[in-house]
């Protein structure tokens, strides 16, 4: 049995405002619709990601951008007992990058794992494969189908120095954010452990699957 304090799941998430979120399949179904799917896919995130906070193998930490925090716990429903921060400004890699920082903050042996609110097929079993790897692996890393990844796991081995490799100066939206990510570990002497492949839902294409 470890020692080490359970991991810190951190979900990025947006509020699901109409013309705010999934911009891409909105293009494809409209704003309201878009909006409506990803109150849904936030719904089942939270889910998830609640179930595995409330049996108590991971702490949860929802970092929302888009809304004040107060508005959050007033509106989203769906939101579970957690850890509640801002996201912040800047682009992703800065969000990322600052909320490892404030899920290390008390405790800088922790594991931190990064998600979306982008799968529709997001269970357990794959969050909790990503928790026991990282007890023998320093980095978890789930590729998408786009060329980006749905997870990134890294263990107290990984310094805040080493963090800047994998979240600045990265072409986030593009087709080499996880080549890139796997890269630029590997010249750091941190050998990426690769979950299986998922496809976050951003175009039209992408929901005939879910909606079979």
């Amino acid at each position: 049995m470890s020692d080490s304090p359970i991991p810190t799941l951190v979900v990025m998430a947006r509020w699901p405002a109409s013309g705010r979120c999934k911009r891409r399949l909105a293009t494809d179904i409209g704003n309201e619709r878009a909006s409506r799917i990803q109150q849904r896919l936030s719904a089942h995130t939270f889910a998830v990601a609640g179930a595995l906070a409330e049996q108590g193998e991971v702490d949860l930490q929802v970092a929302m951008s888009g809304i004040s925090l107060q508005s959050t716990r007033r509106y989203l429903s769906s939101l579970p007992p957690c850890t509640l921060v801002d996201q912040g400004k800047g682009n992703l890699g800065a969000r990322m990058h600052r909320q490892i920082h404030h899920a290390r903050f008390s405790q800088k042996n922790k594991s931190v794992i990064l998600i979306g609110t982008d799968l529709a097929d997001l269970c357990p079993r794959d969050l909790r494969k990503a928790i026991l790897t990282l007890q023998h692996q320093p980095l978890v890393i789930g590729p998408s189908e786009d060329g980006g990844y749905w997870l990134l796991g890294l263990s107290p081995v990984v310094t805040f120095q080493q963090l800047n490799n994998f979240f600045f100066a990265m072409p986030w939206g593009s087709n080499k954010v996880f080549d890139l990510t796997c890269d630029r570990a590997r010249e750091l002497g941190l050998m990426p452990y690769q979950l299986s492949m998922k496809n976050d839902i951003d175009f039209l294409s992408d929901l005939s699957p879910w909606q079979g």
